[in-house]
């Protein structure tokens, strides 16, 4: 004999099948969770779609109305002072600006001192071609006009006026030729000639010129008569000119 089971029904067979039905007994208890199974393998990357068709653009929207201008806001504190730049290159010289006015004319200053000196011989031989000694009577406080040898008066640079005078006795009938020198020669044409007709006659003579020393120079006067003449005396003043 065979048992079949059909839902919640058996049948109990033979020859001929005969159905019984068969009260269900009540359910059991749920039983325990399994354990969680181990995770499968990652199944490989499915293949990328077609790309879509490009939707058509929508239509542009209305623009909105433009706002009212707000009020100007309140200043803002000053924020402190930034550090100084590096400076810039020089920039090219400008054009050369109009000449100013000329400004009036300053004060005078006070003069320049006065340079002068004055020499003299008294009762001196003079002798034929030599220089006649003199002797300083004024000097000069400025250092342009100085004697260097008892017959020669160096001058400084510049211009200077020049007096001399000079007399003689000659024994016999003779004559009396003074030549002064500077700037390294004789000056024939501020000499002194005077010549005698009588024993014991006097020879006199002056001379007043203006003296260019365009560099240190020595002046002095020189004797050439024809004989020695006793008794001669000297006058010799330099006065240097301011221009």
């Amino acid at each position: 004999m065979k048992i079949y089971s059909s839902g919640e029904k058996k049948h109990l067979c033979t020859t001929k099948c005969v159905c019984v039905e068969t009260i269900k007994g009540a359910t059991g208890a749920t039983g325990a969770t399994g354990t969680t199974g181990e995770k499968g393998d990652t199944g490989a990357t499915g293949a990328t779609g077609a790309t879509g068709e490009k939707g058509d653009t929508g239509a542009t929207g209305a623009t909105g109305a433009a706002g009212e201008k707000g009020d100007t806001g309140a200043t803002g504190a000053t924020g402190e002072k930034g550090d100084t730049g590096v400076t810039g290159a020089t920039g090219a010289t400008g054009d050369k600006g109009d000449t100013g006015a000329t400004g009036s004319t300053g004060a005078t200053g006070a003069p320049a001192l006065n340079s002068f000196a004055s020499f003299y011989a008294f009762q001196q031989l003079l002798s034929q071609g030599t220089q006649i000694p003199v002797i300083e009577d004024v000097s000069d406080t400025e250092g342009n006009i100085e004697q260097t040898s008892s017959s020669v008066i160096t001058l400084q640079p510049g211009y200077y006026l020049v007096s001399y005078k000079v007399s003689g006795i000659f024994q016999n009938a003779n004559y009396m030729q003074i030549t002064p020198s500077y700037n390294g020669s004789p000056q024939l044409q501020y000499g002194i000639y005077f010549a005698t007709t009588t024993n014991g006659s006097s020879a006199t003579g002056s001379s007043t010129f203006i003296i260019d020393a365009p560099s240190e120079t020595q002046f002095f006067l020189s004797y050439s008569g024809s004989a020695n003449a006793r008794d001669g005396e000297v006058n010799l003043t330099f006065l240097k000119l301011n221009r």
